[in-house]
């Protein structure tokens, strides 16, 4: 049996009118807000999910994005159309069926930035844990002081490693893109003791990873601080972020 200990936050930052991002704790919806989880036990019938979206396409349609995704993927695990014995295959198809869903709304509002959103995050399912990722939203693993980054920025930067690159995302959920969700089987990777940190990219463009590591390694209230060090870098965009350690 695997505990969870859960600690999220999302917030608009210190620029931003409204806050695009969601946070999905096994379903609660969290924007505007912050969260500890009491401990989540997971055993081998468990099914249970750690999830950020990050939503784009401007005023209001980023939020519509980023809420509708984890709003409709709640209903798939309810509903049974993520099964265990396919799940990886099941969490596909359905990103692919709500982004190209979100398409469509984008064309048939004229929407001159089509609206989207990335995702990224952990979803634990009858014994497996499998990390999901779509755009530029990123999960570190926290392991013995070291940060590393365990999902890959859908971008050009991101798959070259040139810092000199453009940041445009290449895919995501919506946003005109025909959505391709990275799923990997990571069960075999989490030890207890562990830390998952999921968030998005209103965190890491503020801080660096020895900067994050330095608040993982001395704060019991890990959220607060890193949300708090961004807005400090100047808090130019939404900040949503997951802090679990794994007992």
């Amino acid at each position: 049996m695997m505990k969870l200990e859960i600690q999220a936050l999302s917030k608009v930052g210190l620029v931003r009118d409204n806050n695009e991002d969601m946070v999905s704790l096994g379903g609660i919806l969290l924007r505007d807000d912050a969260m500890t989880l009491p401990p989540i036990n997971l055993d081998e019938e468990s099914q249970f999910y750690l999830l950020v979206a990050d939503g784009m396409g401007g005023h209001e349609h980023g939020e519509r994005a980023s809420q509708g995704l984890l709003e409709y993927l709640d209903k798939c695990f309810k509903g049974g159309h993520i099964k265990a014995e396919t799940i990886a295959d099941d969490l596909s198809t359905q990103v692919r069926t709500y982004s190209d869903e979100l398409n469509w709304q984008a064309r048939a509002e004229g929407q001159y930035r089509p609206m989207g959103c990335t995702v990224t995050g952990m979803v634990w399912s009858h014994g497996k844990a499998l990390l999901v990722n779509a755009g530029d939203s990123r999960t570190y693993r926290y392991r013995d002081g070291i940060l590393r980054q365990i999902t890959q920025d859908d971008t050009m930067r991101g798959i070259t490693g040139n810092p000199n690159e453009s940041k445009g995302l290449l895919n995501c959920v919506g946003g005109g893109c025909q959505c391709e969700l990275m799923v990997v089987d990571f069960t075999e990777r989490l030890y207890p003791g562990d830390r998952l940190l999921i968030c998005s990219d209103g965190l890491t463009d503020m801080l660096d990873d020895e900067e994050i590591e330095q608040i993982l390694d001395d704060s019991p209230q890990p959220v607060d601080e890193l949300y708090e060090a961004a807005c400090q870098r100047g808090g130019v965009d939404n900040v949503s972020i997951i802090v679990a350690k794994i007992l």
